[in-house]
């Protein structure tokens, strides 16, 4: 079999991320879970052959210098792929995702209808965060698409590497890959600002010099979108603020609760017919109330007045997600409280509620 009709079978399948070894054969995950693909083991042979066969000349060259490199792999017609390869003990691995060729629609990834709410201001600062594979590239992609059907904008992205690919409909859309159309992203971050932006998408924060530019950005009047490893609201927030010196950190505070539009947290939870997985979202808007307890930095009792701010401006905890992915027979009772936050704040509600 070719390795492009192996990648396709496997998406075929279900797979969302493909691992190679050498030593085993390839291994996939479905579902959450990993499978070893029945067959003989990999050499160092092959997945070296592999590794120069999904990289462009350039990318190769970079390779042999820095071991490491961040890439896409792209089969005609059928599907993308964001691939990393990387040595362990001394040899080639590489771990591929799977792109799908068509952007999920919001209403397909079941989000909260408040952040179409997000979408459609004019100005601020979104975060969408999440632990690794918590689906928060897709997220970023589906509100991004949402935007190009509804707003004649101008979109500029920053993404290592570019993954879904957009078309222009009612905006103008920029992509900007890092290692190829600029050289990191504090530098196309820097410049976006000059490029007569609507709206900027980074594809992730890294380090402190590109969240001090993410938030000067959305002081001066734009929409700014970025994805952050961070598995709430409440320690996004924390997290922000402990990147900078003790004596910055009051302005920092400010420059939250004057421009943060909203925290987006997600987890992908098993779905209880076995068919997949489905997303578990919080959603922080930042409400009065919410802005007070960043700058007082009472930050701990943020997850309360998200929960106490459902009805009236559209929040949820992870606590409320679960109980209605469980009212709505999506996942089982042991998924829902452990992807609660709090295990026992779920059953207090599942029993009380019925």
């Amino acid at each position: 079999m070719s390795i492009d009709k192996f990648f396709i079978k496997a998406i075929e399948q279900g797979a969302s991320d493909i691992h190679f070894k050498v030593g085993r054969p390839p291994v996939v995950r479905l579902y959450g879970d990993l499978f070893v693909i029945k067959g003989a083991p990999l050499t160092s042979e092959d997945i070296t052959n592999l590794v120069f066969n999904l990289l462009t000349q350039a990318k190769g060259k970079h390779l042999r210098s820095f071991t490491e490199i961040d890439t896409t792999y792209f089969i005609p017609d059928k599907a993308r792929f964001r691939v990393n390869i990387y040595r362990s003990r001394g040899e080639y691995a590489i771990a591929m995702r799977y792109i799908p060729m068509t952007i999920p629609s919001l209403e397909d990834l079941k989000v909260p209808p408040v952040i179409t709410h997000f979408a459609r201001r004019p100005r601020g600062l979104v975060l969408v965060t999440g632990i690794t594979c918590s689906g928060k590239t897709t997220s970023l992609a589906s509100t991004m698409e949402f935007v190009n059907s509804n707003r004649k904008v101008h979109i500029i992205t920053i993404e290592d590497p570019i993954e879904f690919i957009y078309k222009d409909r009612k905006s103008v859309i920029h992509q900007r890959e890092v290692g190829i159309d600029t050289p990191d992203y504090l530098t196309a971050l820097k410049a976006s600002l000059r490029e007569n932006p609507d709206i900027i998408m980074v594809g992730e924060m890294r380090d402190v010099d590109t969240i001090a530019t993410v938030l000067q950005a959305s002081e001066t009047g734009h929409l700014v979108f970025t994805t952050f490893h961070t598995v709430d609201s409440k320690s996004t927030i924390a997290r922000i603020i402990s990147y900078f010196p003790e004596n910055l950190q009051h302005q920092v505070r400010s420059q939250l609760a004057a421009n943060l539009t909203g925290v987006i947290s997600q987890r992908l939870v098993k779905r209880r017919d076995k068919r997949g997985l489905v997303l578990a979202t919080e959603v922080m808007v930042n409400t009065p109330s919410i802005r007070s307890a960043i700058l007082e930095n009472r930050l701990e009792e943020i997850p309360a007045i998200i929960a106490r701010g459902s009805e009236e401006y559209g929040m949820q905890t992870f606590d409320q997600a679960a109980v209605k992915l469980f009212k709505e027979g999506l996942i089982t009772e042991e998924t829902g409280r452990a992807t609660a936050s709090s295990p026992s704040e779920f059953d207090r509600a599942i029993k009380f509620t019925g």
